[in-house]
């Protein structure tokens, strides 16, 4: 297994708000992208993160899934307090994990940051955004088309922090020789889609060559906000 990250400020915003983790040997990934005003999007991702990578390095023999999930509970209460300091209002952040044991995939995820699972075949996303938009288009109450260009297809409806509990989506899939995985925060796959991100990894000389050229490409597009990347691949 092999891995690079990237996380890029963008174009236009002055702080970077998202966050990642990376440890090939700990098979831990982690991105997150943070919310709230000053600087508190990007303490809300930072302690996140940390808060997922410190549950693994404390008991590296547990199960993964409920490491995972134990850790996004805690990051949720952890931030939710901190929420209730008037600095640090309207904390939260999105978080997608990925823990890697053997053939499986552990994913836990909150908010609208991405996982994708591709090869030379294809390209799966494995989470579902927890958006307002998204819920309309599930509820039929909107079309891809409309979804897409929504005004309002960036309001989260399910957060890390914002809420005193908090419901997270897990997922394990099967992956094998060839495949690679993707986490990724909304500053890249809103432009960059996810058919390009396959084109341009299965193109690459390398991972770090695939995911240089991905948030360069976000950022020659208008890199209008953060942009992180961690890509995995089974070799």
């Amino acid at each position: 297994m092999q891995a690079e990250f990237l996380s890029h400020v963008g174009a236009v915003r002055k702080n970077n708000e998202d966050a990642v983790f990376c440890d090939v040997k700990a098979g831990l990934f982690v991105v997150a992208d943070g919310i709230g005003g000053r600087e508190a999007g990007e303490v809300a991702s930072a302690t996140a993160v940390r808060v997922v990578a410190e549950k693994f390095w404390e008991n590296p023999a547990a199960a993964a899934d409920e490491l995972m999930r134990e850790a996004f509970y805690q990051a949720n209460d952890i931030l939710h307090r901190a929420g209730k300091d008037k600095k640090m209002q309207g904390m939260g952040t999105t978080m997608t994990a990925a823990a890697v044991r053997g053939d499986d995939i552990h994913l836990v995820h909150v908010g609208d940051s991405r996982a994708y699972l591709f090869n030379r075949n294809g390209i799966e996303q494995l989470t579902e955004d927890h958006t307002l938009v998204q819920a309309l288009l599930s509820d039929g109450q909107i079309n891809a088309e409309e979804a897409e260009h929504h005004p309002q297809r960036h309001v989260l409806v399910r957060s890390i922090g914002q809420d005193i509990l908090v419901h997270v989506q897990e997922r394990t899939v099967s992956w094998t020789k060839g495949d690679h995985l993707l986490l990724c925060s909304d500053g890249l796959y809103t432009l960059v889609p996810p058919k390009e991100m396959q084109e341009i990894t299965l193109r690459a000389a390398n991972l770090k060559s695939a995911i240089d050229f991905m948030t360069q490409t976000a950022f020659n597009r208008g890199g209008y906000d953060n942009i992180s990347v961690v890509l995995v691949s089974y070799d």
